[in-house]
């Protein structure tokens, strides 16, 4: 191990500016054997690599049956069962059931259906900015509470008792390599939170039926999610009730807040954009690609020894795609690291893997795309001036292994709101 690279996700480096040190190893050679907090594995961070190593099903998602010793001794890699043990962590055919159930709650219509409510969300929000302030946090104040109060929708709570989730959310997601103890801390106490929830809404259904296609909640429908007799039991409705928060919430409030930096960064971005708004859904994908709220997901395992681009992957290694680098491949994209907004619509390289790809592609993606397009129309509309107020090299990024997103972001709004938004 010692022979091996290492990667540090803590380091205030590669916290800062991921992608310098990826595109070394990615000119280096096709997978990286890279020790990356404390675990060797087999790193992927070119496009063609990992879009074979999510779509071969001797890959496993499972490291509780296929990863090796060095996995489950590792707190992070989640090969210990529980909250982890969700739709991301499970093969065929338990992925295939699980995502069948859950699917009658999440359908294109469901998702459709909540434009308005997420629109009345997003004008409320801004209509609170604090507009007498030199500088407003948009983190704080608009790309985080936005999802949050989505999160609540779809949970069938008040936002407002949402707060102790986001707290344990952000803890568990933000953990560096040394504190595994918080980690596991965090998913005991979303865990309890989330009992509490799923019991107490269970009470209030009782036994009445319920199109979950069309009606109640999400929560609702996968509470009320049949197959014919198949349902989910209790830890796998916890399981996919904590994917829905963490993932639903943490993706999609980094969207949002690394796309207005994206566009801030370069105010002539942002003055295209508002001259040009039906360029947004494009400019949307060019987030994702360009500075995607995922570095990482969870490490993939070999269930035999087999050949990736003529490296022995042997069976129980561990492989780790990283989105931050195979969506700035240069063999993928032309200049891969300019954000180009019209490279989407255009289809030359504008193709990501920021909500994975094959049979684990994010079942949440529309809703956060929707989201997204949602909070960008509207504020761009209300606020066309918006500044950063600070330099770009001033804003600090969050430590996670996971997520790739700002502590804070502060602007200024520039003038008065557009009639409708006050």
């Amino acid at each position: 191990m010692t022979d091996l690279p290492t990667l540090n996700t803590a380091d205030a480096d590669y916290t800062r500016d991921p992608y310098t040190p990826l595109a070394a190893l990615r000119e280096q050679e096709s997978l990286s054997r890279t020790v990356v907090d404390g675990l060797p594995l087999w790193l992927v961070t070119r496009y063609d690599d990992a879009v074979r190593v999510l779509s071969d099903p001797r890959i496993s998602n499972d490291g509780s049956r296929h990863g090796g010793p060095g996995a489950r001794g590792v707190a992070w890699t989640g090969t210990r069962g529980g909250l982890h043990a969700h739709l991301l962590r499970v093969d065929a055919p338990d992925h295939t059931r699980l995502r069948r159930l859950v699917s009658k709650a999440f359908t294109p219509r469901r998702v459709a259906a909540l434009e308005p409510r997420i629109r009345t969300i997003a004008t409320e929000l801004i209509a609170a900015l604090p507009t007498e302030s030199e500088h407003v946090d948009l983190l704080a104040a608009y790309a985080s509470p936005l999802p949050i109060a989505v999160i609540a929708e779809l949970f069938g709570v008040q936002a407002a008792d949402l707060g102790e989730f986001r707290y344990w959310t952000d803890a568990y997601v933000g953990v560096s390599a040394s504190d595994g103890g918080l980690q596991a801390e965090a998913v005991r106490r979303l865990g309890i939170l989330l009992v509490d929830l799923i019991h107490r809404r269970r009470e209030e259904l009782g036994d009445r039926g319920l199109d979950v296609e069309h009606e109640g909640t999400l929560l609702d429908g996968m509470i009320k999610a049949r197959d014919h007799d198949d349902r989910l039991d209790e830890p796998e409705l916890l399981a996919m009730a904590f994917l829905l928060l963490a993932a639903g919430y943490e993706t999609t409030v980094n969207l949002i807040a690394n796309g207005l930096l994206v566009l801030m960064s370069e105010p002539a971005r942002l003055a295209q954009l508002v001259a040009e708004p039906g360029l947004l859904p494009a400019a949307i994908e060019e987030f994702l690609r360009f500075e995607s709220p995922v570095k990482t997901a969870a490490p993939r395992y070999a269930t035999e020894d087999l050949y990736l681009s003529d490296t022995l992957i042997s069976a129980g290694d561990a492989v780790l795609v990283h989105h931050s680098a195979v969506n700035r491949d240069p063999a993928r994209a032309a200049d891969a690291d300019v954000y180009d907004l019209r490279r989407s619509a255009t289809r030359a390289g504008g193709s990501h893997l920021a909500f994975g790809h094959g049979p684990h592609y994010c079942l949440g993606a529309s809703l956060a795309r929707l989201e997204a397009r949602v909070a960008f129309e509207e504020l761009l509309v209300a606020y066309p001036g918006t500044e950063l107020a600070v330099p770009v090299d001033a804003i600090e990024w969050r430590h996670s292994r996971q997520i790739r997103g700002v502590r804070a972001l502060p602007v200024r709004l520039g003038h008065v709101p557009a009639s409708g938004h006050r």
